[in-house]
């Protein structure tokens, strides 16, 4: 199942289904909260925005470049992304503008030797959090 495709009409790269709890999406509140001098909270909402993590384990290398490349860009400006929320019915996936506002290169793990001889190295330990740029509701 496709839960998250990074900058959409650009380089259009689809995740691979994370794995044990890698993946979550969640609402955050823009807002302030003032205790007054009596000691009663206020808050002050101007909107909500998505929040969304990502893991994974292992990317060949193509992916790997892709994926890379497209952070890269998401970290300097908003990139459009089609993500899967929680209230989804798994058929549709929602689109918005986000920022990678975090982000890890994958871990070189170790090289493998394929029939001709040549190696072919292994990366491993992504993660990207995205944040949307304007509330979305």
């Amino acid at each position: 199942m496709t839960q998250l495709i990074l900058d959409v009409g650009g380089i259009n790269v689809m995740l691979p289904e994370s794995q044990k709890g890698g993946y979550t999406t969640q609402r955050e509140d823009l807002g302030e909260e003032v205790v007054m001098i009596t000691g009663r909270l206020t808050k002050e909402i101007r909107g909500t925005v998505w929040r969304i993590t990502y893991q994974y384990g292992y990317f060949d290398d193509t992916t790997k470049q892709r994926v890379i490349e497209a952070c890269e860009k998401g970290r300097r400006a908003p990139i459009r992304c089609s993500f899967l929320h929680p209230t989804s019915d798994g058929e549709s996936l929602t689109t918005s503008k986000f920022f990678v506002t975090a982000f890890s290169y994958p871990r070189f793990f170790w090289g493998r030797n394929q029939a001709d001889g040549t190696a072919i190295p292994l990366w491993g330990d992504f993660s990207l959090e995205l944040r949307e740029v304007e509330p979305s509701d």
